[in-house]
Parts: C-alpha cells; sequence; structure tokens
C-alpha cells in the first residue's frame, strides 16, 4: 500500500503482518533525495519456478485474504492506493519458456474486494548472454 504520509508500523500493527519493506515520506529514496509518499510492501521472493508467476500471486493473496475488510478500512482512513505489482523477467532467448501469468477465481475476487489494481513490469533478458 501506498499514499500520502502515513506511519507504515500502524499498517503492520492493523494488519498483523510484517512487510518486505516500508518507506516513510521525506525519507531518502534509493533513487530519490526526497521519497514524495509512504510505503508498506509485502513481496515474494523470486520463485524457484519463474516460469509460474500465478504461484507467486497466490502466495502473497493467501497472506492477505483474512485481512481484505482491515485493508479496506486502511486504505479509507489514510488514502491509500493498494497495488498488486507483477515484476516478469522474459528471456528472449527461444530455447527458454515464457512465463505463465494469469489470476484464478479467489485472486480476482480478492483484488476486487479491496478494490486493488494490478500493475504489470515486464522486462527483457538473453540468457545466452548471461551466467
Amino acid at each position: 500500500m501506498q499514499g500520502g504520509d502515513f506511519m507504515p508500523a500502524e499498517i503492520t500493527a492493523r494488519l498483523g503482518i510484517e512487510p518486505t519493506t516500508t518507506w516513510q515520506k521525506g525519507g531518502k529514496g534509493q533513487y530519490n533525495p526526497s521519497l514524495k509518499f509512504s510505503g508498506w510492501q509485502l513481496e515474494t521472493e523470486q520463485g524457484k519456478e519463474p516460469l509460474r508467476i500465478d504461484q507467486l500471486v497466490t502466495e502473497v493473496i493467501a497472506k492477505l485474504e483474512g485481512r481484505a475488510e482491515t485493508i479496506l478500512q486502511l486504505k479509507q482512513e489514510f488514502g491509500l492506493e493498494s497495488v498488486l505489482e507483477i515484476v516478469l523477467y522474459v528471456d528472449v532467448n527461444e530455447d527458454e519458456s515464457t512465463p505463465v501469468l494469469g489470476h484464478d477465481l479467489r485472486t480476482i475476487d480478492f483484488l476486487y474486494r479491496t478494490q486493488t489494481r494490478t500493475d504489470v513490469d515486464i522486462y527483457r533478458y538473453d540468457s545466452r548472454r548471461t551466467g
């Protein structure tokens, strides 16, 4: 979740989940000298099977699913936005498979109930040129 100027520790306490990353508005970012908004993120590790993105999404949704009402309350109270951000790395090597992306009905229902949008970033790489 991200937005304005809120205390990420409040989100953590109310959800009862430790985030992977948090930041506070005005703090120093990796690329920005002063962050323009606060954030609270829950991430997965890169999957052992990077071709099954849906499994990683399901992992995140399973942790948050029982907290949909709390997420809606936090969004309304603090003016937050919730985003399911998916980062794909697509191998342009024609000998390798490409990732699969799709959402099951449980995920779609959760995204709808929490009014969460999705954002998919796609990066290309060529495994013939790495490692």
